[in-house]
């Protein structure tokens, strides 16, 4: 029998493999730490999840629907459903008073209402609170 193995080809061993694997591993390892790193300081920066947030959540979930007074707790993160659900208006309502055709609503956010209509974040918390004040001071039918 013939041996087809060119003499000059000499294997390599199997911890080069390895190495190479470890090395591949290692690079992987850090891009994921870095995503992880970024991910983190977006959320943080975001702040998605504070103490006033959490505090205004569970308020509501013990007295009720705020007041008319309280129109201030408005953010840009919240969602019109949320908003909604705060102040225990009518899921349309603000829906019809800011005239909004978003197929989103009411799972759009302020922020992204604005964006998308090219006014400032602040303007459209305004709108928002003065459509909700109109509503607390609409007479009782």
């Amino acid at each position: 029998m013939l041996n087809t193995m060119d003499p000059k080809k000499k294997r390599r061993p199997i911890s080069y493999y390895i190495k190479i694997a470890l090395i591949v591993l290692g690079i992987v390892l850090v891009v994921l730490f870095i995503l992880l790193v970024r991910n983190y300081l977006m959320l943080r920066h975001a702040n998605l999840i504070s103490r006033r947030e959490l505090s205004l959540s569970a308020f509501v979930q013990k007295h009720g629907p705020l007041g008319a007074s309280e129109v201030g707790v408005i953010h840009s993160w919240m969602t019109f459903d949320y908003i909604n659900r705060l102040f225990g208006i009518p899921q349309d309502y603000l829906e019809n008073q800011l005239q909004i055709s978003d197929s989103h609503y009411p799972n759009l956010t302020l922020g992204k209402y604005a964006s998308e209509n090219n006014i400032d974040t602040v303007v459209a918390s305004h709108q928002v609170q003065n459509a909700i004040l109109k509503y607390f001071n609409q007479p009782a039918l």
